[in-house]
């Protein structure tokens, strides 16, 4: 099935993964017909080379590394990658990554003397800092003002 829509989304594919949304969009902005888009799709997801299943697992990953929250990362998937909720929810079942010492790592990062604000506008500053990178409050919340936290191996 050599075609240019097909080398098009080989080439993309070659450099890093891609959902089927992604793809898609991009190959409606180079003005192939819709039937050329779906036959190159089912194609390359027959040979395994696209799989929104993977994609949504390295995605979650290096958002994750990043210093990202589940909330955050899941709006991401869906509304700027296209991943279904479904697909999402398994990948969060499989990947179990832990949140808490996520939220630990970037609190270490970005505000290194958490454990020990008594000051209510930094607190709040680090809440809303923590809130819109997607970590829930039960993530983070115990770890603010309450003295020096030991390490745990985080």
């Amino acid at each position: 099935m050599p075609s240019p829509a097909l080398n098009y989304v080989i080439g993309l594919l070659a450099r890093r993964e891609y959902s089927e949304f992604e793809l898609r969009c991009k190959m409606q902005e180079k003005g192939l017909s819709e039937q050329e888009i779906d036959d190159t799709l089912a194609f390359c997801q027959q040979k395994n080379w696209q799989n929104d299943h993977r994609f949504a697992e390295n995605y979650l990953t290096y958002r994750a590394q990043r210093g990202y929250g589940l909330t955050r990362i899941k709006q991401e998937l869906q509304q700027l990658k296209g991943i279904s909720s479904t697909i999402i929810s398994e990948v969060e079942q499989t990947l179990e990554l832990d949140w808490h010492a996520q939220a630990l790592l970037v609190l270490r990062k970005k505000f290194p003397q958490y454990a020990t604000l008594t000051d209510l506008k930094l607190k709040q500053k680090i809440w809303r800092y923590m809130l819109s990178h997607g970590f829930k409050p039960d993530h983070f919340a115990h770890y603010i003002g309450q003295g020096e936290i030991e390490d745990q191996g985080y």
